[in-house]
């Protein structure tokens, strides 16, 4: 999914090549399911993007990957014990995730954000929707315009771990 992408840009504003990498960090749960996906892919050039892709076809190790790795209590909780400010890129990549995610929309189900603790989440707007593509470019010009002031915020919110 492009907003994959997006998740590393964000992270890249705020921290640089490695917040870059933070940012993915969630997505890269996905690497099993897209693995499987395109090893058995036979091209087909009517084939839509949305129907390659379909959460329809992710198994139940799949949607446990996702939300484990799309869960709020495993990132703050890494967050708390490393101390490490960078995964606040892997949070900013779930909070996303949570509202930018439609089953109505392509078939993906915002995350479990509060997985193992809770099974809830939010049926939010789809990534690649015009509203959810007008957020995101939002998202984008805030981060860039005020990365500086985010990263002090974040500086600060670190003196308290």
């Amino acid at each position: 999914m492009p907003l994959f992408l997006v998740h590393g840009y964000m992270g890249y504003l705020l921290f640089g090549k490695e917040g870059f990498f933070y940012g993915l960090l969630p997505d890269l749960s996905f690497t099993p399911y897209f693995s499987r996906l395109f090893m058995n892919y036979k091209y087909n050039k009517s084939d839509k993007i949305t129907d390659i892709i379909s959460s329809k076809k992710m198994n139940t190790m799949d949607w446990s990957l996702y939300d484990a790795s799309h869960s709020l209590v495993l990132w703050i909780t890494l967050l708390l014990i490393t101390k490490n400010k960078l995964f606040y890129a892997s949070i900013i990549a779930v909070l996303m995730d949570i509202f930018l995610h439609s089953s109505t929309y392509g078939g993906w189900r915002g995350p479990k954000f509060l997985y193992p603790l809770s099974d809830i989440y939010i049926e939010g707007i789809h990534w690649a929707s015009f509203e959810g593509i007008i957020i995101t470019v939002i998202m984008i010009i805030v981060f860039k315009k005020n990365a500086k002031t985010i990263n002090r915020w974040i500086d600060k919110s670190m003196e308290y771990l």
